[in-house]
């Protein structure tokens, strides 16, 4: 890529050109000539006096300029410029027009070296040194949170990239080299890769980090487990001292020697606002990697008080079921709007399996479904404003539990109902999912641990530019201030997970005293999200009693979550509790058989599970309904 300093562009220019050049870029003009071009030069690398000199230009000429600083080099013909930016000018004088506005301001010059202009297409270029400062800016402020985040990107940028900054400096910008030179530079850079990977291992191990922390000095020491156990490694430094209760608190300073000597953490401003997240002026952030640790160790110490264990298994998907059912049978009317009227709403919703703990209401769950079914064309909205299902729906209904609930989480992933940032939060569950995959099934763990781990791993890996590009649009618009803090973050993803993977089936969630403590992978959830340790949740197979009144008790094992939600589909679930409980008459059995299920598919499953011999009278009770199908 060929790049041209400042001093090439200006030989041969006239005095007043040059001191033209100068005026523009320096407050104070040297009187010294051979100090004139290396003051502008200087000025060209200082970062602050750069942003605010290209802030300060229009918008349409700093578009122009960002032509240079790609990747097709700073030196562009008049030609290519309106090849690739024509749809922004009305005409190619106006083209030209933009670039004298950029040369007077001392940003561009034009070329007349033959090797890369025209006759009728002049070649522009900017100086290497204000290409440099640019690019180099930006490639820092996109590697700002993995630099700030994580001890990796800690060591990289603090030891291993100054360090490779300084060589390329010291043989000239990069310039060209011998081939030995170039093979030994090389090797060197392998050679600092490999030491890089080595040290970094090293820092990582769980027992050297362990030893780390506990070496800390005491009033630190204090600081940093609140911020990890509290807030997951990232908090505000005067929140975490109203939090800290001590005589005298260390400062900001102090902080910062111990965390990054022991190599646990940094401080330091956070810009997060043109990610869409609020800043923090002076944040204590400990490493991604010391938080992953510290805060599972501590789970693996402390393990959650349960007196109450809540679990849903399959009711959501049995709730869609119990939706498309009632289309079925009778005629749901809905508003000029689209919404169903607010007494059908009401009735609806009271047909509905509740959800246990309160976390959602039935009306809620109702909408949940109802846009869901929208959204996956399960249901359409007829001319008579009457909701009937589609073949969709009907191929949903009779699908198996898993592909249900596989669709279900699709949808629910997209939510956008819930509080917090769609962007980012949209991103996160995919993060929480995977990390769920790596979880241990039916394993209670504070309710702070998943969102805390989550969201330091989303920000670690966030591709900062295509984000801050997101935001920009909104930044533009003017009036938009960022309103989710990092520590609302986490709390609005445990809000997703009580009200949206709770239902789900795959989170179990663990009570004491009223009070949420703890949250688990289902068993469900286990085999869903196949997660590692799957293999662990086997058990025994579900069994059933049938009583002669026709009733059904279902007894838990490895499959209940199968089984009780194809009860569903041709009985009335009475009780969920340790055992499940189901009654069942002609008219759930007709609905059954309407719902796709055959009388030896009923009679198959209440057999082969039943502990006892089923009722003779139940047996010819779903003869005799056999015999005579729904119309």
């Amino acid at each position: 890529m060929t790049r041209l300093s400042l001093r090439l562009l200006l030989q041969g220019a006239p005095e007043s050109v040059v001191r033209e050049c100068v005026t523009r870029w320096c407050d104070e003009v040297p009187t010294a000539a051979d100090k004139i071009v290396a003051t502008a030069c200087a000025a060209m690398e200082d970062e602050p006096r750069v942003t605010r000199r290209l802030t300060a230009l229009p918008r349409k000429l700093q578009d122009l300029l960002e032509a240079f600083f790609g990747d097709d080099g700073s030196l562009r013909t008049t030609q290519a410029l309106f090849g690739a930016l024509g749809k922004h000018f009305k005409s190619r004088f106006e083209l030209e027009a933009a670039l004298a506005a950029l040369h007077r301001e001392a940003f561009v010059w034009m070329v007349k070296d033959k090797r890369w202009a025209s006759f009728d297409s002049p070649c522009w270029a900017v100086p290497s040194e204000l290409v440099e400062c640019v690019r180099q800016q930006r490639a820092r402020r996109q590697r700002q949170l993995q630099d700030v985040l994580l001890l990796q990107g800690f060591l990289d940028a603090r030891f291993f990239r100054e360090r490779a900054h300084a060589d390329e400096r010291a043989n000239g910008n990069g310039g060209k080299t011998g081939g030995g030179k170039a093979t030994d530079q090389k090797a060197a850079e392998q050679k600092a890769a490999d030491h890089a990977r080595k040290i970094y291992k090293l820092y990582t191990l769980e027992k050297a980090m362990t030893q780390r922390l506990a070496k800390l000095p005491p009033a630190v020491s204090g600081l940093v487990e609140t911020a990890l156990h509290k807030h997951g490694g990232l908090v505000a430094f005067d929140e975490l001292l109203r939090e800290v209760d001590q005589p005298e608190p260390p400062d900001l300073g102090l902080v910062q020697k111990c965390l990054e000597e022991a190599m646990l953490g940094t401080t330091g401003p956070l810009d997060l606002a043109r990610i869409g997240i609020q800043p923090i002026e002076r944040a204590v952030v400990v490493f991604h990697e010391v938080a992953l640790h510290a805060i599972r160790k501590r789970g693996e110490e402390h393990r959650p008080t349960v007196t109450e264990e809540l679990g849903c298994g399959g009711d959501l998907a049995s709730n869609v079921g119990r939706f498309l059912r009632e289309l079925q049978q009778s005629k749901v009317l809905f508003t000029a709007e689209g919404e169903l009227f607010k007494a059908s709403h009401k009735r609806i919703a009271g047909l509905l399996l509740p959800v246990p703990g309160g976390f959602v209401d039935q009306e809620s769950m109702l909408e949940l479904v109802f846009r869901f079914c929208l959204h996956r064309r399960l249901i359409d909205r007829r001319g008579e404003r009457s909701l009937r299902p589609t073949p969709a729906g009907q191929a949903f209904e009779q699908s198996s539990l898993g592909e249900q609930v596989k669709t279900l989480l699709s949808h629910v992933v997209e939510d956008r109902t819930l509080p917090g940032e769609a962007f980012h939060h949209v991103r996160m569950r995919r993060v929480l999912l995977r990390l769920l995959r790596r979880a241990e099934p039916l394993l209670w763990q504070d309710p702070a641990v998943l969102p805390f781990l989550t969201r330091n791993a989303y920000l670690a890996q966030l591709d900062t530019k295509a984000t801050e590009e997101f935001f920009a649009a909104r930044f533009q618009g003017g009036g938009y201030t960022p309103s989710e803090s990092l520590q609302q973050m986490s709390w609005n993803l445990l809000v997703w997970i009580k009200k949206r993977l709770f239902p789900l089936g795959l989170i179990d969630i663990g009570m004491h005293q009223g009070r949420v403590t703890a949250l688990r992978l289902s068993r469900l959830g286990a085999e869903l999200l196949e997660a590692e340790p799957a293999a662990k949740v086997g058990g025994t197979r579900c069994a059933i009693i049938v009583q002669p009144d026709f009733e059904i008790l279902v007894f838990p094992g490895f499959d209940v979550h199968e089984v009780v939600h194809l009860f569903d589909r041709f009985a009335r679930r009475t009780k969920s509790d340790h055992v499940h409980q189901f009654t069942f008459d002609q008219s759930s059995i007709h609905a059954g058989l309407q719902d796709g299920l055959t009388m030896a598919q009923i009679v198959q499953e209440l057999t082969e599970r039943a502990r006892v011999p089923i009722p003779q009278n139940v047996l010819y009770s779903l003869e005799e309904w056999g015999q005579h199908p729904p119309s």
